[in-house]
């Protein structure tokens, strides 16, 4: 009889996990990553309500394990589609069946969510497990949250109804999925939402102005009013934007925190000891609260390098690229594919990058200080099309006219860089938020990355 039992559990064993494909969150990454990925895949869709605190995956209770079921439901649910486990390069497909004692990992759709349909009457909703608690009137921190809870755990925030989180984003209130965060910046009326604990894993409460919101499920919303809702909806890309950057024939990339970690002008204005008043400018003019060249001549006239002072920076500090770049340029190189740098930084500071990367001289659009017979400062050349706004889109246009490239994608972080996406200009604008994520930015780019790894994969 014993060994009836032993055969029939290995039958089974046979049949739920010969086979198949599983999403799992790569090692190696740091638990900010990780935990970042978790989010995103909760919030837009994955059934994340086994990992939940007396779930049956809460054990092991680490940032990787839960990130990989998480990342494996919202890939499940998406029918394995290319694409869906990516998570901005922080996931992979794995043919190992990842499931461990008491927490079976689904390897199909149907199997891939449990949770049960929220209601239409919030008021009356009744937690299906004792970790879960309504709403009560009566509760403090200022947003009828237990006040037991603010500060001491995360929360998955449930709506009560589709059409309730519809009438939310349609009157520009934002509505919440997942707060691991300090809740005071918050204001809005929550009487229809619950919460729920949810594992914490920093072991402190980080603030975050904006709650995210991974979807927004209207379209009235407009796209400079994503920044407060998130930008899980392109971070995995479409097949329309991937088809667009395998047929690209030139790529355009900016310098300053997207090919290098440091934004340049910062730091030669650290360097020559005026460094804070320059990076608060130079955070404006990349977010596009103010036009470019105005920027640019107030950051110089803060300082105003000498030639011997840049000399000298290049010596004492020589270019930081960012982690994969080199292999990227590589790549794009190898398929026959034009690289070029356009920056509103300035020559004299990327011609050292371009020498490393192997990029010629003749395709770097930049800005160009001017110095005196002396070497002393006195301006920079303004004829140059990167040191006015909408710049470096003049330069696409002018590079595009040039070689009759069919297609041209621009990759950057700010908002200079995002205005080479129009006609005859860029097809296509990839936001790389590796070192610098700018909310308004980020919420309008075709494509959302945070590692450079999955333009790469994406080539081969």
């Amino acid at each position: 009889m014993a060994v009836v039992v032993v055969l029939a559990v290995i039958l089974l064993a046979m049949v739920g996990h010969s086979s198949g494909a599983w999403c799992v969150c790569r090692e190696g990454l740091s638990e900010a990553m990780l935990q970042k990925t978790l989010d995103y895949a909760c919030g837009a869709g994955a059934d994340c309500g086994p990992i939940h605190q007396n779930g049956p995956c809460f054990n092991p209770n680490t940032v990787k394990s839960h990130c990989s079921y998480a990342v494996n439901s919202f890939f499940q649910k998406k029918g394995q589609s290319p694409g869906t486990c990516d998570f901005a390069g922080t996931a992979t497909v794995s043919a190992s069946d990842p499931s461990y004692t008491s927490c079976p990992f689904p390897a199909s759709a149907s199997g891939s969510g449990t949770t049960t349909p929220v209601t239409t009457t919030p008021s009356t909703r009744v937690p299906t497990t004792t970790n879960t608690r309504p709403y009560t009137s009566s509760t403090g921190g200022g947003l009828g949250i237990p006040s037991d809870l603010i500060g001491n755990c995360c929360f998955l925030v449930g709506l009560a109804a589709p059409s309730l989180m519809e009438a939310l984003i349609t009157s520009r209130v934002v509505p919440l999925r997942i707060l691991c965060r300090k809740l005071s910046s918050v204001s809005a009326d929550f009487s229809c939402l619950e919460f729920k604990r949810y594992p914490c894993r920093s072991g402190r409460v980080s603030v975050m102005n904006h709650p995210k919101l991974l979807r927004p499920v209207t379209a009235s919303v407009q796209p400079q009013e994503l920044s407060a809702l998130g930008h899980e909806g392109n971070i995995v890309p479409s097949k329309e934007i991937m088809d667009l950057w395998r047929d690209v024939e030139a790529v355009c990339f900016d310098v300053d925190s997207t090919v290098c970690v440091d934004e340049g002008i910062d730091e030669l204005a650290e360097f020559c000891g005026a460094g804070k008043a320059v990076a608060e400018w130079t955070a404006r003019a990349m977010g596009g609260s103010v036009p470019f060249e105005e920027a640019l001549a107030a950051r110089l006239s803060l300082f105003k390098p000498s030639l011997s002072k840049v000399e000298e920076y290049l010596q004492k500090r020589p270019p930081r690229l960012s982690p994969g770049i080199e292999e990227l340029v590589k790549k794009l190189r190898a398929n026959k594919i034009d690289v070029y740098l356009i920056s509103g930084g300035f020559r004299q500071m990327i011609n050292p990058v371009a020498s490393i990367l192997g990029i010629p001289r003749e395709n770097i659009f930049a800005n160009n200080i001017l110095f005196g017979n002396s070497g002393e400062f006195v301006g920079f050349d303004e004829n140059e099309p990167t040191s006015r706004s909408g710049g470096k889109a003049k330069a696409v246009q002018q590079i595009r006219e040039a070689r009759l490239y069919k297609t041209m994608a621009m990759i950057g972080d700010g908002a200079t860089d995002l205005e080479a996406r129009k006609p005859g200009g860029a097809d296509l604008f990839i936001c790389y938020a590796g070192v610098q994520l700018r909310e308004a930015v980020a919420a309008q780019a075709d494509w959302l990355i945070f590692k450079f790894e999955p333009l790469l994969n994406s080539l081969d």
